[in-house]
């Protein structure tokens, strides 16, 4: 039998309409007397949590952004290619969506490929802070913010091309607007705290850059040597500083990737105004007040608190699982903390099933819905202690004609019926990658070689007798190998099967070549 969760405000008429009035000024008046100090840690340590996580939300939109142009730069492996360098600037801009723009620029500093073109930046040589330092050191790296060639204050974040031959050919660098609308400045304004609260992240030399006046971002803020220190040492916490004469409570988080500081700031004359128009209303209540509810106000705050505090603790739990768990079990005993309680839940649900699912993306190829590198990486780390386990490397044969003659979009529908016909020629168990293009890698665990062939050559025969939409018939090669077959490496393995794939390539393709002692063997069905 459900009963009806009884109302707090008829809980408290129903002990004592005029005590409860009374006790309720009680409360505010020991709040103004002795609690002020805790409102305002309070207040502190929710900008801490809530500096934290901006500061977590722009640390995994940089190092995706970080991967992104990554990814991109290790499918560039020659700058002449001008078509070939316009789609990728272009793809890396309108797919993620993480840049205001995309340059591809050569070791003279000269951009060889830009999104959008309107930048009209090709054959220009640039001078900009960031691009002397991404030609310097020749890795991925984050800017400080700086006005950018294109005459508009930016982040910049680059990744170095190499060629075929290993050699430093130049890098692909995106920018992020300061000033202007981007998914960063999108994330960090979508905040729902009081118009009192002002969301600031500074960087290392103490240029705003970002706050939600835009005239504002590019600008320095002043802030003393001992708190500039602490920003610079710690990772969290907080601190008070007067500004036009108010206090004010600031909360900062550092950003890692960038050595920002994200500082949530808001006024503590707040809560002493609010405390303060309390008790002068309820002056004249006082006397009687301490006198009649004191103790019954005690005993049913308590009661009546008990499930709220433990809500707050338990959204400060890092763990989200172990926090939900523990939310179910408390007993909310009366209506608004019940609806609390669920909509924390839902709200905590909702948040861990959201990273679960970034997290997910972030190892998917979005093609084919196999593992991308990462991912595939991630997977078969369990595997990689063992000493039993074979790899097989697959590439469709003249792939790049298929683009040429059919288009890119039927390139893309072969990749994902090939990937589905891959995936359902394998065992449960395997685990199956897209290395990039027309690429696939099948990792086996526990598999001899003799079984990583049968695997091998059922492929095979699956892609060859498919019918593709368009493409119609086509062919795929592949190279086997064992882990036993390359003295127990799994480097050494996957090179020998890239020998091995380069071989069925080489007599003829539509053929799997297995590494076998030393020698390369054609399977057979």
């Amino acid at each position: 039998m459900s009963f009806r969760k009884i109302k707090i405000r008829t809980l408290l008429l129903r002990l004592s309409v005029g005590g409860i009035i009374i006790s309720s000024i009680v409360l505010l008046s020991a709040l103004m007397l002795f609690q002020k100090g805790n409102i305002e840690n309070s207040l502190l340590d929710g900008n801490i949590a809530y500096a934290s996580k901006l500061a977590d939300t722009t640390d995994l939109y940089l190092d995706i952004a970080q991967k992104e142009l990554e990814w991109s730069a290790s499918l560039i492996h020659n700058l002449n290619d001008l078509e070939n360098l316009r789609h990728e600037v272009d793809r890396l801009r309108l797919q993620s969506g993480f840049f205001n723009s995309v340059i591809v620029v050569n070791p003279q500093a000269v951009v060889k490929a830009t999104s959008p073109e309107s930048l009209k930046l090709v054959g220009i040589k640039l001078n900009s802070r960031g691009s002397v330092q991404a030609l310097k050191v020749k890795k991925t790296f984050i800017s400080e913010p700086y006005i950018g060639a294109s005459g508009n204050y930016v982040v910049f974040i680059s990744a170095p091309v190499f060629s075929d031959n290993k050699d430093y050919i130049g890098y692909v660098g995106g920018t992020i607007y300061l000033k202007k609308q981007s998914i960063l400045s999108r994330i960090l304004s979508n905040h729902f705290y009081s118009d009192d609260t002002d969301v600031n992240i500074v960087s290392a030399d103490g240029n705003i850059v970002f706050n939600k006046n835009p005239d504002l971002v590019g600008t320095n803020i002043s802030l003393p040597v001992d708190i500039r220190n602490k920003l610079r040492e710690t990772q969290k916490g907080s601190f008070r500083i007067d500004k036009n004469n108010k206090e004010y409570l600031v909360g900062f988080a550092n950003i890692k990737n960038t050595g920002w500081s994200v500082l949530i700031s808001g006024s503590s004359e707040t809560v002493s105004n609010i405390l303060r128009s309390m008790v002068i209303d309820s002056a004249w209540f006082i006397l009687l007040i301490i006198i009649i509810a004191g103790i019954s106000v005690a005993l049913v705050s308590a009661r009546i608190s008990q499930p709220l505090e433990m809500l707050s603790v338990l959204t400060r739990l890092e763990d989200n699982l172990a926090a939900l768990k523990k939310i179910q079990e408390i007993n909310a005993w009366y209506q608004e903390a019940d609806r609390l309680k669920k909509s924390i839940h839902n709200n905590m649900s909702q948040t861990t099933n959201h990273l679960a699912m970034l997290s997910n993306e972030a190892k998917t190829d979005p093609l084919t819905g196999l593992y991308n590198r990462r991912g595939f990486d991630a997977a078969i780390k369990d595997h990689l202690e063992d000493n039993k386990y074979c790899v097989i490397l697959l590439d469709i044969d003249h792939f790049k004609k298929i683009n040429d003659v059919y288009g890119h979009d039927t390139g893309d529908t072969v990749l994902c019926h090939a990937a589905d016909i891959i995936k359902s020629s394998c065992r449960d168990f395997d685990i199956v990658g897209r290395m990039g293009g027309e690429e696939f890698i099948v990792f086996l665990p526990n598999s001899s070689l003799s079984e990583a062939c049968k695997i091998a050559e059922r492929i095979r025969l699956a892609i060859y007798e498919f019918v593709f939409p368009l493409a119609g018939k086509i062919t795929i090669s592949g190279g086997v190998t064992s882990l036993n077959e390359c003295e127990n490496d799994y480097d050494k393995m996957l090179k020998q099967a890239d020998i091995a794939l380069y071989e069925a390539k080489g007599v003829g393709r539509n053929v799997m070549i297995a590494s076998h002692m030393g020698k390369l063997t054609r399977v057979e069905t």
